[in-house]
């Protein structure tokens, strides 16, 4: 979900409207094979010439949080440099089985419309959640 938040954030994706199966497949960094936990993904850059990236978490959500505050703090950067959103969005019964669905081989075609459709059920809230840090950017960073 934070590789398609940040995919509609720098444009790659359509906010607001269904992209459609064809245009997730083409993008060249979500892996419909595999969740990618705690792999970093660089998603581009906005149109302001933020860099944007995605990290895919499960379980304990709020420790990348407290690690990268403490970078922040022992390197003395500067907290405006750097803003973590939280997509707050977890699997829904689509994207659970279409991630087991992938890694299944002969059952991947399946998968993917299953996490096509676990995306689609998500996307306006993405779309809304993308809008607001978008927002907030431009009143915090300008």
């Amino acid at each position: 979900m934070a590789i398609v938040a940040g995919a509609i954030h720098t444009g790659r994706l359509p906010a607001g409207k269904d992209p459609g199966a064809v245009s997730f497949r083409e993008l060249p960094f979500l892996n419909m094979q595999d969740g990618g936990e705690g792999e970093i993904f660089v998603i581009g850059k906005d149109d302001r010439g933020n860099d944007i990236y995605a990290l895919s978490i499960k379980g304990e959500r709020g420790m990348p949080h407290r690690l990268v505050e403490s970078f922040l703090r022992i390197y003395k950067i500067p907290r405006g440099n750097l803003l973590m959103v939280d997509s707050g969005v977890g699997d829904n019964f689509f994207l659970l089985a279409g991630r087991l669905l992938n890694r299944a081989g002969l059952l991947a075609a399946l998968g993917r419309f299953f996490t096509y459709t676990g995306i689609k059920k998500m996307y306006g809230e993405l779309t809304r959640l993308s809008a607001g840090v978008r927002d907030g950017l431009g009143k915090s960073l300008d």
